[in-house]
């Protein structure tokens, strides 16, 4: 029998995309699969559209407030019984052999502890799908020298077909198994959003495991839909977060360099 799957994915006024991710989902055949929704108390009509696509029984976890997107992995992660578990953003959408690559993945690797995919547009343009790790001196090397891509999300060279380490990957997919939430626990619930996937590649990686970026695997993703849900308070969730995680030196270092380096460069 292959090995089981726990598919979570957090919804929060998800109605015009909940349905072209689930329908990937199941497009999959997988045989073994549980599927986990947790709502983070959407005001549309998700939740209808959920119900409506019962075509597996799912386990619905509905909230009675927006608890951030963390505290919602969490609640799924308690309930979740597979020997895999899946985090997919509700803006993502599965290839269909996506469960067979995965396992193939872990069989290749079997020193990995948690895999991300490249993540691409609609139209199959890249997104970035790994983080550099922030650092005082890759942003001023970025914002004071002109040197490209070292502080935001990217993609590794196309030229590169195997699956590489690398310092983090996007929680928009995520996949590793059992024994990684074992030993590295649940996601940290002191942010609301942003920095999480970060924070926990690096309690993988401070533990001495490894994490991978799959080229071999491309999953669909509507980059930003939760930011723009969330609207104008996406930055100030997002400065919230990278002071936690950065602290307070580091983090408001990082911010005077960026924002020093942009008034007096790329407005010059």
């Amino acid at each position: 029998m292959k090995p089981s799957v726990s598919v979570i994915i957090v919804t929060w006024n998800a109605e015009d995309i909940i349905k072209d991710c689930l329908q990937s989902v199941f497009a999959t055949k997988y045989p073994n699969l549980e599927i986990i929704i947790v709502d983070n108390n959407s005001q549309d009509h998700t939740l209808s559209k959920v119900k409506k696509m019962q075509k597996k029984l799912f386990k619905l976890i509905t909230n009675g407030q927006n608890l951030g997107f963390p505290k919602a992995i969490n609640q799924g992660l308690r309930v979740a019984t597979g020997d895999y578990l899946l985090l997919l953003n509700a803006d993502a959408s599965l290839p269909a052999d996506f469960f067979q690559k995965a396992e193939a993945f872990f069989a290749d690797y079997p020193e990995a502890a948690v895999m991300g995919p490249k993540l691409a547009d609609p139209d199959g343009t890249p997104q970035g799908s790994v983080f550099p790790e922030p650092s005082v001196e890759a942003t001023f090397r970025e914002f004071w020298l002109g040197q490209k891509n070292l502080t935001a999300k990217y993609s590794p060279s196309p030229e590169n077909k195997r699956p590489v380490s690398v310092n983090a990957i996007s929680g928009a997919c995520m996949f590793f198994p059992r024994r990684t939430l074992e030993k590295i626990g649940l996601f940290t619930e002191s942010v609301f959003m942003y920095y999480e996937d970060l924070d926990y590649c690096r309690r993988i990686r401070r533990s001495g495991w490894n994490i991978y970026f799959n080229p071999q695997i491309t999953v669909t993703h509507i980059h930003g839909h939760a930011s723009k849900q969330t609207s104008g308070r996406a930055l100030g969730y997002l400065q919230q977060s990278s002071l936690w995680y950065n602290g307070p030196l580091k983090h408001y270092l990082m911010w005077l360099i960026s924002w020093t380096g942009q008034k007096l460069f790329r407005t010059a």
